[in-house]
């Protein structure tokens, strides 16, 4: 038996944030967003694909969604909260996402403090990894991404990660979730970088 539906509108005539489908113990099941088109361009050999969505839920979907990427082809989202992309080796981040205040389009969890529920990864992690150190290495913006699955609803934002304590909003109910991510050393050509 399926539970609440959830579709929320914003300012008027606006698409919904997204279609919800949550089953009777407040479990996520389900989630639809509209789709939206792709501009693209090419910069030497590279290929990147880009749109605008109003949340970041929004933007996990869409690149969710996404097939197989080739080499050297990269798909950003941005949104108010921070831009999110995603290409070969799994979920990246150019810059800071918030943490707390997002937009979200379900408010079923604003205000409650849950442990989130397990952090993975999403992709390739040793090549993620590796990725973020040579990034950090040469003093760039970069951080872990990991899937954070939420303690209230179950949904699995994919989140920037540090090691030690993290508090994180849930892109889909907006719960604050809170637990520990451990420290990872990652050995690359110039020695060994903590991510």
């Amino acid at each position: 038996m399926l539970g609440l539906h959830h579709r929320e509108k914003r300012m008027g005539h606006e698409a919904p944030l997204a279609d919800i489908t949550f089953d009777d113990d407040g479990q996520v099941i389900h989630i639809s967003v509209a789709p939206t088109p792709w501009e693209t361009r090419v910069e030497g050999a590279s290929t990147y694909h880009s749109q605008r969505t109003r949340s970041l839920l929004q933007a996990a979907e869409i690149l969710k969604g996404v097939g197989s990427i080739e080499p050297m082809v990269y798909y950003v989202v941005e949104t108010p909260d921070g831009r999110l992309g995603r290409d070969i080796v799994g979920f990246y981040t150019e810059s800071p996402i918030k943490t707390r205040g997002l937009v979200v389009p379900s408010e079923s969890g604003k205000g409650k403090a849950v442990e989130f529920l397990s952090l993975m990864n999403y992709g390739d992690a040793m090549k993620s990894q590796g990725t973020v150190a040579r990034l950090k290495a040469s003093d760039e913006y970069a951080k872990f991404v990991l899937l954070m699955k939420c303690g209230h609803c179950g949904y699995e934002s994919p989140i920037e990660t540090d090691a030690g304590k993290l508090f994180r909003e849930c892109y889909c109910c907006g719960a604050e979730n809170r637990g520990i991510r451990g420290s990872i050393d990652v050995i690359i050509a110039g020695g060994m970088v903590e991510i």
